[in-house]
């Protein structure tokens, strides 16, 4: 029973993953995609395709801001993807946030909208 916990954690990370490796096909970032499987690369992955650079991260070490830029980096990548903003209130239910990424990264649905913004957009784009 002892080695179930881990075997079920596993699977799920790499359901995870596997969304998020799906949803950088649908960015376009082919060649990085295998990001979504490396805990700090799956960040900058993540911050690839809200098209904003990985100096972001070092914002979460910042004890206030890291909240705020948590929020302002979901709310740009459900964006990205067309779904509305305020779906980061999930947020704060971390396991039903993760399986709604899982079901809109594995969805043929979901489509990225941001392959016409600028390579570099201001804070506030």
């Amino acid at each position: 029973m002892e080695f179930l916990l881990p075997i079920i954690y596993i699977a799920f990370y790499l359901v995870y993953c596997g969304a998020f490796f799906s949803l950088a096909k649908k960015a376009g970032l082919d060649h990085i995609a295998w990001f979504a499987f490396i805990p700090l690369l799956s960040t900058i992955l993540q911050l690839r395709m809200i098209k904003q650079s990985g100096w972001w991260i070092l914002m979460m070490l910042v004890p206030i801001a890291n909240f705020v830029f948590a929020i302002i980096w979901q709310v740009k990548l459900l964006n990205a993807f067309g779904k509305n903003g305020a779906f980061v209130l999930f947020i704060f239910l971390g396991p039903v946030y993760s399986i709604l990424w899982m079901v809109w990264g594995y969805s043929q649905e979901t489509r990225y909208y941001l392959n016409d913004a600028p390579q570099n957009p201001t804070f506030f784009a």
